[in-house]
């Protein structure tokens, strides 16, 4: 059973088998799809407005401090080998933020498999500003560039608005174009079309999801907002 969110219904999906138990008994025929539309600019690009990170990426040395420790600990955190990070993984930007508790590093960064690319970020704490109450007593120096170890108890320990999530390595994806996950999608919502949205990161399970929508044109005010398909399954 799949549901479609829709913006002023909940309109469910769903296919049964029925054993026929009688020569009497006629199936009726599927419903045909139903009429959608939908508009997407020719040049609509879903990793354009991420250029505009890319331009703002810090580069000093600091940053480039915190880059190498922040990829040191995406490596451990995730379980992966250098290799795989180095040919899955792009930085697309990164800056340290001011903040009255103290300073935090920013990372943003481009995970692909094939044809699929999804865009994700981290962030966490790199100095306590002195006097800070704020945050937990963990043993944490302040007013201090924290290190590598120090930063791993700070993601680690509730509190520190910090984190670096895990992305498993995942498998190969289950569909070999954009165009036949997008028709996977046509045909489980039982519509004539979609237009594809973005590809989004699962955090915790490492898995890449596209996003498509459409509007009924015969129904009022009635979509299916945002429909996700799973496309990569986790690696074993």
């Amino acid at each position: 059973m799949r549901y479609i969110k829709t913006k002023y219904a909940l309109v469910i999906v769903s296919i049964s088998i029925i054993s026929c138990l009688a020569s009497c008994y006629y199936p009726e025929p599927p419903a045909p799809p139903r009429l959608v539309t939908c508009e997407m600019p020719e040049d609509y690009n879903y990793l354009d407005c991420y250029e505009i990170l890319r331009q703002l990426s810090c580069t000093t040395e600091l940053c480039s401090l915190y880059t190498t420790i922040w990829k040191e600990l995406k490596i451990e955190r995730s379980t992966l080998t250098e290799p795989y990070f180095d040919n899955h993984f792009e930085i697309v930007s990164s800056r340290i933020v001011e903040e009255s508790s103290g300073d935090f590093f920013q990372i943003s960064f481009r995970v692909q498999n094939d044809w699929a690319i999804a865009e994700a970020g981290d962030r966490f704490i790199i100095k306590i500003t002195e006097g800070a109450t704020d945050f937990p007593e963990i043993g944490l120096p302040k007013g201090d560039y924290l290190t590598k170890e120090e930063i791993a108890a700070a993601v680690d320990y509730p509190g520190f608005k910090s984190w670096i999530q895990n992305v498993p390595k995942t498998g190969p994806l289950k569909f070999s174009t954009l165009e036949e996950a997008l028709q996977t999608l046509i045909v489980a919502t039982n519509v004539d079309t979609m237009c594809f949205y973005n590809i989004t990161l699962s955090i915790s399970k490492g898995t890449l999801t596209l996003k498509a929508y459409a509007q009924y044109a015969d129904a009022e005010n009635e979509c299916i907002c945002i429909y996700r398909l799973k496309t990569i399954p986790n690696f074993s």
